[in-house]
């Protein structure tokens, strides 16, 4: 299959979508308040059996600002039927299975082409911000929606049906009204009430014993609502707007076999034989995984045009100390410096190095006699961690990028001007610039001050097309400013701030800035071509165009904490 740049910016723009939800500030008690009242009054949580292994819940409607905007976004290719043409030209190399799963997706495309709005979906019966729920019944999953009309939303799955060429058994169970999709083992059940919509995969030989849990005519023992779910969104300061968790030692103990109540009727149902391990590999699991335990995520900011996602993978005290350990403070890196677009990441090389080797060795430690560890393999890994991280590395300590402009040239698409900036910080930065003498004897003649005088960097022989570049070292960081504008401000750059919780990686994004730098030589491109190259750069046009009708700034941040490896996602929506 080709993959255009029309197709490869779109696939791009989705992955951004992916990334996110929101929730509100920490000092805000009032939204907490709401928050945890919202959780505890949620319903249909007493569906969902204890001993999950996943589950997500958005126990309050996101505000209609918000979810106008997400929706507009998360939209793009839906409203103007440009995915449905991508679904179409993978039809030619797909399987039978495949080509029946497309028209289903096409079908589906088709009845909410320009209907990413809030009259549009109503117009389905489905509410622009409606509360949700997705858990496990074992592996398989289980979903309620909230929608607006019943009649409306029988009418939407008969024309998807219809147009899918997907014919479903079609009965009733008191006032909800189902069909079912038979599918190997596995049965497809897509359900209406006067409230919701529901969702559930679920194995043929047990549908008439499960089929009850699913619609909630029956309750497990004990369930979320017993207020485990409550403490778990408190205590991590979620919100209630999509919040959840995967747990590793619930999927831990069903491919072991160890499981029980309906995670193991699920596996059971499907014939699935738990992993012939012996005692030893067993005992090797469990022990790994109790390390990192589960992955929580949630909503921690919500406004009209901004939210925020926070995911973390949770691990035991002794790792999370390490983790925290892994980051270095590099001058700028998490800090928002109001560029096109920054990257950057700080690293203790040796924390790293010693950190991965000591996990590697526990795993010979707690893993001998199981057939699942190689201890000769482990050896060699702990040999090509010294090799890779050698002391000649150990005194880098990170970095940060930014663009602050670009010109792009209209004809070639490529930087006239650039104005941007990279710190390097190092423990002998001086000796770190030395190193590029081996690229060119001009570089390794050049003497930069400590004291953060700037010194012409003599690029221009290497390449004429090169711009004017500066460097400048002060204390453990080397700075090289690029652009007409320097040396200005390479002081600001040697003195930039230190995030309070270094991270790290940083990734920061502003698409309506860069649309503003490349939008108009990419229409000026469009206009030049023709045939296939000026759809795919037309295509490419109108989704940066959208996107930076939608988004502001993006920022990405990875760090770890106090609880294991954290997430933090910040979107502004304009």
């Amino acid at each position: 299959m080709k993959l255009s740049y029309g197709k490869l910016n779109k696939y791009l723009i989705a992955g951004v979508l992916a990334i996110g939800v929101a929730g509100c500030s920490d000092s805000d008690k009032a939204e907490k308040a709401a928050a945890k009242e919202a959780v505890a009054e949620f319903n249909l949580l007493a569906m969902v059996p204890a001993d999950t292994p996943y589950v997500a819940a958005s126990s309050r409607e996101m505000p209609q600002g918000l979810s106008e905007k997400v929706l507009m976004a998360s939209g793009l290719g839906i409203n103007d039927g440009s995915l449905r043409k991508e679904l179409a030209s993978m039809d030619a190399d797909a399987s039978d299975a495949e080509k029946s799963m497309n028209k289903l997706l096409d079908a589906l495309l088709a009845e909410l082409e320009g209907k990413m709005n809030a009259k549009g979906l109503e117009s389905l019966g489905l509410p622009i911000n409606g509360r949700s729920l997705i858990y496990g019944l074992g592996i398989l999953p289980v979903a309620w929606a909230e929608i607006l009309d019943a009649q409306k939303v029988e009418a939407f799955l008969s024309r998807v049906e219809e147009r899918s060429g997907m014919k479903a058994d079609k009965a009733t169970r008191g006032d909800i009204s189902y069909r079912r999709f038979v599918m190997d083992d596995l049965v497809g059940i897509l359900a209406v009430n006067k409230d919701h919509l529901i969702m559930a995969v679920l194995p043929v030989k047990s549908e008439a014993e499960m089929l009850p849990m699913v619609f909630g005519e029956t309750k497990p023992a004990e369930s979320l609502a017993n207020g485990k779910f409550k403490d778990f969104t408190t205590q991590r300061k979620f919100l209630g707007y999509g919040d959840g968790y995967v747990d590793l030692v619930r999927f831990a103990e069903m491919a072991l076999g160890e499981s029980q109540g309906i995670n193991a009727d699920v596996l059971n149902a499907l014939g699935v034989s738990p992993s012939d391990l012996s005692p030893a590999c067993r005992t090797f699991v469990k022990t790994t995984i109790q390390s990192v335990p589960l992955i929580s995520f949630g909503f921690t900011d919500v406004t009209d045009s901004r939210y925020a996602v926070k995911a973390t993978v949770e691990t035991s005290p002794g790792v999370a100390a390490w983790l925290q350990k892994m980051a270095s403070p590099v001058p700028g890196v998490g800090v928002d410096d109001g560029g096109l677009l920054s990257f950057g990441a700080g690293f203790n090389l040796p924390q790293i190095r010693d950190g991965v080797k000591a996990m590697l060795r526990n795993f010979a430690e707690t893993g001998k006699g199981c057939e699942l560890v190689d201890e000769e393999g482990l050896t060699q890994a702990m040999q090509g961690i010294d090799m890779m991280l050698n002391p000649m590395l150990a005194g880098i300590k990170g970095f940060n990028l930014t663009v602050n402009d670009v010109e792009v040239d209209p004809q070639t698409m490529s930087p006239k001007s650039v104005d941007a900036q990279l710190l390097l910080a190092a423990a002998d930065p001086k000796g770190m610039f030395g190193m590029l003498g081996m690229f060119n004897p001009q570089l390794a003649q050049l003497d930069i001050p400590t004291d953060g005088t700037p010194v012409k960097v003599p690029l221009e022989t290497m390449s004429p097309m090169a711009p004017p570049t500066f460097a400048a070292i002060k204390g453990e960081t080397l700075a090289l400013k690029v652009g007409e504008k320097a040396p200005d401000g390479i002081d600001k750059v040697l003195s930039a701030p230190l995030a309070k919780v270094p991270p790290m990686l940083s990734v920061s994004y502003n698409a309506g800035k860069l649309f503003d730098v490349v939008g108009p030589p990419m229409k000026s491109m469009v206009d030049s071509m023709q045939g296939e190259e000026a759809a795919d750069m037309q295509s490419a046009y109108d989704s940066m165009k959208a996107a930076a009708n939608i988004y502001g700034k993006i920022d990405f941040r990875m760090l770890g904490t106090d609880k294991g490896m954290e997430f933090d996602t910040v979107v502004d929506l304009k």
